[in-house]
């Protein structure tokens, strides 16, 4: 099994030990006291000095995430980090990684992408040279079950908080994400629904994601959805889907994607909704819709630790910071990336931007993630052959 979902994520989709502790200085040899003059009361002996506000770290946090950090002491320890560069990095960079080092940690990114760190991680396991992972919905589910990352742990307290999709599966739920449909405003008279994707106005118009991608997962699932059926009957889904051709893009950048829409030569594509937000933020003609019928669907982002990690307290520390109100609110604010922290208070203006209180979380259409990951190669196939060839 664990060769096998190696291969997998190589198809689909550091940490060195703690410092060796410094030898304690030999202990002063103290000089036997003077005796006291009989004549004179004995001074009180001094206050042993308080070093407890040298020894205090400022924070900033929420009550229970300070209460978690109050007296650790990281020093000598090495955290290594897999994730994403760009926003994400900025992002934790910003917030996650000061509290830390203000403990004495040092804390490396490891940035790439998804697919190579889950590789890394079978191939290193029992000895792993990353202590945390960021991963999509399903791998981090898969390195779970195939034991080379840890069950999610209630032992940190923003674990009580997350909302139970954010447990789902033993991983740590990092951020949410709709996927919907992002539109060009002047094609359609308010936000569309799936089904209007299929107009005849508009054939030839819409855009679509790579293969394989959360993007073309979702395009498979919904497409089924609405004949009947569900992402196991791809039958119906590629025969839908089909029924949009020509192709006119298959977008890789979503510069590319906000320019062509805004310019009309596409009209709407199936997009993650922080993605599509920050596009309507730059492009006046460009939209997002969260679908009602069906919804749309959930797309999340991942955190494990790593199993055998030997910073695994450090880690736990990572945790509970990245999910503590104060980052999920940054996700909100600087990248639209929904939070999972239940705890979080929004803006009611970015509130509808995000995907973000109960009643959007449980609108999230989530998949069979296993049949999806399995399914993947011989769906790629059949989409290079049947959607993307003339």
């Amino acid at each position: 099994m664990l060769v096998l979902a190696v291969c997998f994520a190589l198809i689909a989709a550091a940490c060195g030990s703690d410092d060796e502790p410094a030898p304690a200085a030999p202990a002063e040899t103290v000089a036997p006291a003077e005796p006291a003059a009989p004549a004179e009361e004995p001074e009180p002996a001094a206050e042993p000095e308080s070093t407890e506000a040298a020894d205090e770290v400022p924070c900033d946090f929420d009550e229970a995430t300070c209460d978690y950090l109050a007296g650790k002491d990281f020093s000598g320890q090495t955290l290594t980090v897999g994730v994403w560069g760009g926003d994400i990095e900025t992002l934790l960079r910003d917030i996650v990684i000061p509290p830390l080092e203000a403990r004495g940690a040092t804390v490396e990114l490891l940035l790439g992408g998804a697919g190579d760190r889950l590789a890394k991680l079978y191939a290193e396991h029992p000895n792993p040279t990353m202590d945390v992972l960021y991963l999509n919905i399903h791998t981090g589910r898969l390195a779970v079950l195939d034991g080379v990352a840890e069950a999610a742990s209630d032992e940190i307290p923003a674990y009580a908080d997350l909302y139970p999709i954010a447990k789902d599966s033993e991983v740590y739920g990092v951020s949410l994400l709709a996927l919907g449909i992002q539109y060009n405003t002047e094609a359609f008279d308010g936000p569309p629904e799936w089904a209007d994707l299929w107009n005849e106005a508009h054939k030839g118009k819409i855009a679509f994601p790579t293969f394989p991608s959360t993007g073309g997962d979702g395009m498979i699932a919904i497409a089924a959805r609405l004949e009947g059926g569900t992402e196991h009957d791809t039958d119906l889904a590629f025969e839908k889907i089909a029924q949009l051709k020509p192709v006119p893009l298959v977008y890789t950048s979503q510069d590319e994607l906000g320019l062509l829409m805004d310019a009309g030569e596409v009209v709407a594509a199936v997009n993650l909704s922080g993605y599509a937000v920050t596009a309507a933020d730059n492009f006046d003609t460009v939209d997002f819709s969260f679908p009602r019928d069906p919804g749309p669907i959930l797309a999340m982002d991942t955190m494990v630790i790593s199993a055998g990690s030997p910073n695994r307290d450090l880690a736990l520390a990572w945790a509970q910071v990245a999910l503590s109100p104060k980052t999920q609110q940054a996700y909100a604010e600087r990248i639209y990336f929904g939070p999972t922290n239940s705890k979080v208070e929004l803006s009611p203006d970015l509130a509808q931007r995000v995907v973000y209180g109960p009643e959007a979380v449980e609108a999230l259409i989530a998949l069979d993630w296993p049949y999806v990951a399995e399914a993947r190669t011989t769906l790629t196939e059949r989409w290079n052959r049947e959607i993307l060839e003339d």
